[in-house]
């Protein structure tokens, strides 16, 4: 079987890149082509390990004008994606099939929204990663998703056992403090974050991201620095993403929309709770009392008390919160059974 993934999948930092690679890895029976383009160190460093690998190949653009393909499988929306698609349609003379898995729910602000609608309406076979993006593309576009498969969670990466010591004297933050993580813009409400920073002075609360522009970065430094216990730390690695949760009090995850908040994912398995608003698919994420708690985002003296309630927990009731968490997210999001899933719908297509 041959499958194309119309992306570079040698990107660290790219979630869709991480997800289908992931795929790829775990699923050595099948013969996977995609494109490679690293932007650091880390991405080669990634590609040298990935393109060793016999079943993983590595393509140019030019090359699918003569390559022949069963499946062509892409997670976003840009044209890119959908001139690979139908090249290798074609190429295939029609006998390739054409997978969109849908990554976020649709929204028009979008800049690749035309290129998500022509996807949905384009692809043989309609993928989502949650049932939130599923029910929205079934209400905007009257398409029913074929299969509601998720994006896992590298338990191995992410497992307590592995998160080193920060040096947090250095940085200049007290412990225990409260961690944000994701891209600083809107969407993701870092407003939130440091408004319940503001009222609860006793802890620090870090920030890990970068912003899309230098205008927003700009914006949310300046805010930040309004608040003493407020530390911004931009983009960070991701093993430092690990360290910094593993030493974590909590994640506060006050986001709008998302497709499948995979920071939420990997924070319940590093064990640590996570506050977020009942909104888009993080009820999916966070189970009352087992991962977390869904919160108004509108009265952040609920956030408030809730992290002061956490704050009091001995280290038997963390325990014992933290193994919960981890298996929820073990039960439901590893790789493992994730890529299991993607090979059986490969496998019943090409049949």
């Amino acid at each position: 079987m041959r499958v194309l993934l119309p992306i570079n999948l040698d990107r660290c930092k790219f979630p869709v890149s991480t997800s289908l690679r992931e795929l790829t890895l775990r699923n050595p029976k099948i013969d996977f082509y995609s494109f490679s383009s690293p932007t650091s160190d880390e991405d080669r460093a990634l590609g040298e390990f990935l393109w060793n690998q016999p079943h993983i190949h590595k393509i140019k653009v030019a090359d699918l004008i003569w390559q022949r393909f069963d499946i062509v499988h892409h997670a976003s929306a840009t044209p890119r994606n959908l001139i690979a698609a139908a090249m290798a349609k074609a190429r295939s003379f029609g006998k390739c099939t054409h997978i969109f898995t849908a990554p976020i729910q649709p929204h028009d602000d979008d800049e690749f929204y035309r290129q998500y609608v022509t996807s949905v309406r384009r692809a043989d076979v309609l993928g989502a990663v949650s049932y939130a993006v599923a029910k929205d593309i079934q209400e905007q576009f009257g398409r029913k998703v074929d299969a509601v498969i998720p994006s896992g969670v590298d338990l191995n990466f992410f497992d307590p056992a592995a998160a080193q010591p920060v040096d947090l004297e250095k940085l200049g933050i007290r412990h225990p403090y409260v961690l944000f993580v994701g891209v600083l813009t809107p969407r993701k409400r870092p407003d939130v974050f440091m408004q319940i920073a503001s009222l609860m002075p006793e802890l620090d609360f870090v920030m890990v991201g970068a912003s899309y522009t230098p205008q927003e970065e700009s914006m949310y430094r300046e805010t930040a620095s309004k608040y003493p216990n407020v530390k911004l730390l931009g983009g960070q690695p991701r093993s430092e993403v690990r360290n910094f949760m593993g030493n974590a009090l909590a994640l506060i995850f006050p986001s709008e929309l998302e497709g499948l908040p995979l920071t939420i994912l990997e924070a319940s398995a590093m064990g640590i709770p996570v506050l977020a608003q009942p909104k888009s698919s993080m009820p999916e994420a966070v189970i009352e009392d087992v991962t977390g708690w869904l919160l108004p985002v509108d009265d952040p003296s609920v956030w408030v008390e809730k992290l002061k309630e956490v704050a009091k927990w001995a280290k038997t009731e963390r325990t014992v919160f933290s193994q919960k968490a981890r298996n929820f997210v073990t039960e439901h999001y590893s790789w493992d059974m994730i890529a299991r899933q993607y090979a059986e719908l490969y496998q019943k297509l090409v049949n």
